[in-house]
């Protein structure tokens, strides 16, 4: 079988009877060539398709790159705007809070005032100035600690929020709590409840409630720290204090049943074989059922003793 080039070399299609008939001496050269420049056109058609077709894809692969490295250079440079340093710097402070009651932080940091006309930094650190909030309208520090040396503060709110216990009326000291007292609900929390929780993590606290409750005792802001509304409600315990309809319970505001305060009257009892007395006293601390308690008697003389249900304290024999 002859080749195409030859073959059209040879021969034609007649255009009036469709017939195949040899190509006369006047045509021949003129049909080689155009047989040639139809075949050397379509190969540089194709070869410059295949070029422009790499270059669009050798292009677009270097636009990707482009893009991506400026994506990356831009999370970077976005993770070291001031704002940014001193939101994960008050983020970090209510990580204990966070853990320990399950809270919801939000925390909006202002932007660096421009005017400062501060020198370029390359890495910055942010701090908790001395005295500062971790709640509300606070401050939080931003230092540059490589490429300058300067310092600055900038402007923040923080909400935390948590599930607390909260009155359904007003209480009055003495009430025992039942179970139309109270509703679980969500509610900011204060800062006692911070520095409640920071202290349970420092000591180490495993359990959430305990913790907080624990921590409450020997917290400078002892008695301001919140229930936590996860765990069950304190049905049963004595309100020692008014609370005002709406506001979360804080542990200090109850008692348990039978618990006993400094200055709180008690009588104390001791008996024998075949008799019993009794005198009124005082208690110098504070006691649960079945805890002892030292007694200041009527007279000034201190006691130890047990104590019992409804205000009364054992002696021991």
């Amino acid at each position: 079988m002859k080749s195409p080039r030859t073959f059209a070399f040879q021969c034609a299609i007649d255009s009036t009877d469709q017939s195949w008939r040899p190509l006369d001496a006047s045509v021949r050269a003129n049909t080689m060539r155009l047989t040639i420049y139809e075949t050397n056109r379509f190969t540089k058609l194709r070869a410059t398709r295949r070029f422009v077709l790499s270059g669009v894809l050798v292009v677009a692969g270097v636009l990707v790159g482009v893009f991506a490295y400026s994506a990356i250079a831009r999370g970077a440079e976005e993770t070291q705007l001031p704002e940014a340093v001193g939101r994960a710097t008050l983020m970090d402070a209510l990580a204990p809070v966070i853990a320990t009651r399950g809270a919801v932080a939000t925390v909006n940091v202002a932007p660096l005032d421009t005017r400062r006309n501060l020198a370029p930094c390359a890495r910055l650190a942010g701090f908790i100035p001395p005295g500062a909030r971790l709640v509300g309208k606070t401050l939080v520090g931003i230092r540059c600690i490589e490429g300058a040396s300067w310092q600055t503060f900038l402007s923040a709110e923080v909400r935390v929020e948590a599930a607390v216990w909260q009155s359904t009326r007003a209480l009055r000291a003495g009430d025992p709590l039942g179970s139309a007292d109270l509703v679980q609900t969500q509610a900011p929390l204060t800062t006692a409840d911070i520095e409640a929780a920071a202290q349970a993590a420092r000591q180490g606290a495993s359990g959430a409630s305990n913790a907080t409750v624990n921590a409450t005792a020997a917290s400078p802001a002892r008695g301001l720290a919140t229930i936590d509304g996860r765990t069950p409600a304190p049905l049963g315990r004595i309100v020692q204090r008014p609370v005002a309809m709406g506001r979360a319970l804080a542990a200090s505001d109850l008692r348990e049943a039978g618990r006993i305060n400094p200055g709180d009257a008690v009588r104390v009892v001791y008996s024998g074989e075949g008799f019993s007395v009794s005198s009124e006293g005082h208690s110098v601390g504070a006691a649960d059922p079945g805890a002892n308690v030292l007694i200041r008697l009527a007279g000034g003389a201190l006691v130890n003793g047990t104590l019992l249900a409804d205000h009364r304290v054992e002696l021991p024999r």
